[in-house]
């Protein structure tokens, strides 16, 4: 089934600066994370008549009009949010949010499908047992998506079930804050691990040459799970980053600054 590449992209913002005196470095933080679908923002290739396309800020299916997601639509999820809980500073990582692809191969030729969606992403920090109000920030992140046709030898990627739908991925997956004169480095990991795609999956996808990303086997269910860590030293993440599909971005944010008062 032909498909336009669509691209989504997640809205930015600066974190503002926390108010609050402390000398040493901070090793426990509070954090929450909350995701949702832009509805407003979300657009869908035309088709045949028998098939739409419905968005909520958890969900957004498309295929047969009045159909059942799994069976002949196709839809993309966002679970686990908003989610919390609590980093040590060189500890271990903390799951953040959850984003679901069900690929359906039964949508059939001319269905209506996903062009564009925007994902609002929000990170929300603050020291463990400060007292202080969550300071929060959002971040960009482009998802060039590419529903591709199920036709044997037509496939840009090596498919199991012909053909796999792709997913590309930019921006960054860490960045760094000073907070109290000390650095922190925030970083986000996907699993499935992002993978430098083959520049012919790319290119299918919109992409240049290099791209980072992850395909979806038709007929199944694909979780992309995130994961973040906060740590004093820089750490090696796969770049470009996060799917915020999804998308937990942290651009930007390299500016940012805690002025200690007295």
């Amino acid at each position: 089934m032909p498909f336009s590449f669509a691209k989504l992209t997640v809205a930015a913002a600066a974190l503002v600066a926390v108010s609050a005196a402390s000398a040493a470095q901070v090793m426990q933080w509070d954090f929450q994370v909350d995701s949702a679908f832009n509805v407003g923002a979300t657009t869908f290739q035309p088709g045949r008549a028998s098939s739409d396309g419905v968005a909520t800020s958890q969900e957004i299916s498309w295929g047969a009009t009045g159909g059942t997601v799994g069976v002949n639509r196709s839809a993309l999820q966002i679970s686990n949010t908003p989610s919390s809980g609590m980093l040590t500073t060189d500890g271990a990582s903390m799951m953040a949010n959850t984003y679901t692809h069900i690929n359906n191969g039964n949508l059939g030729s001319n269905s209506v499908s996903l062009r564009s969606t925007q994902i609002d992403a929000q990170l929300q920090l603050r020291p463990t047992g400060s007292g202080l109000p969550f300071e929060s920030f959002l971040a960009p992140y482009t998802i060039n998506f590419s529903e591709t046709p199920n036709v044997a030898g037509t496939c840009a990627a090596v498919s199991a079930v012909p053909c796999d739908d792709i997913f590309v991925i930019s921006g960054s997956l860490n960045a760094s804050f000073v907070y109290d004169g000390f650095q922190y480095f925030v970083s986000f990991f996907a699993a499935p691990e992002l993978a430098t795609l083959d520049p012919a999956v790319c290119a299918a996808a919109g992409a240049g040459a290099g791209c980072m990303g992850f395909t979806t086997q038709e007929f199944e269910t694909t979780d992309v799970n995130f994961n973040l860590v906060i740590t004093s030293e820089a750490i090696q993440v796969p770049e470009p980053g996060s799917l915020a599909l999804l998308g937990l971005g942290l651009v930007g944010v390299a500016a940012l600054r805690r002025r200690k008062q007295s």
